[in-house]
């Protein structure tokens, strides 16, 4: 008997000092602020004979429409053996006719008229 009076004793003073105390909030890590400042750039690329497919994938920014919230850009492609290769106002195009040998192609995101808005990936390419 004198062992169940201990116990339920025991089991009131857990149960009475965890009312009047919270449980401790959970630390988290937010990096919401940090992907905001600095917009990325994806890229996806495929090389068939001398022809480049590319898909851009860029938060927050449209191409050919205007998007509620988004601003408004186009693709500027630049090559390290011919310098400025051309301009797209959409996410995917080709890049046609590139000779042999390796290339370093540079995608960069600027407004339409062409101010940097400071989102930019280089690709490396080889043809065959």
């Amino acid at each position: 008997m004198k062992k169940y009076i201990v116990l339920a004793a025991a089991l009131l003073m857990v149960l009475s000092g965890c009312k009047d105390n919270a449980p401790p909030e959970p630390e988290s890590f937010s990096f919401v602020k940090k992907a905001q400042a600095q917009e990325t750039l994806a890229v996806k690329h495929i090389v068939q004979g001398n022809q480049v497919f590319i898909e851009c994938i860029v938060p927050d920014v449209t191409f050919s429409s205007s998007k509620k919230g988004a601003k408004k850009g186009k693709i500027v492609v630049t090559s390290n053996t011919n310098g400025l290769y051309k301009e797209y106002h959409t996410a995917a195009f080709v890049i046609k006719n590139l000779p042999k040998g390796n290339h370093i192609l540079t995608i960069e995101v600027v407004s339409p008229k062409n101010k940097s808005l400071g989102i930019k990936k280089q690709v490396y390419v080889t043809i065959p």
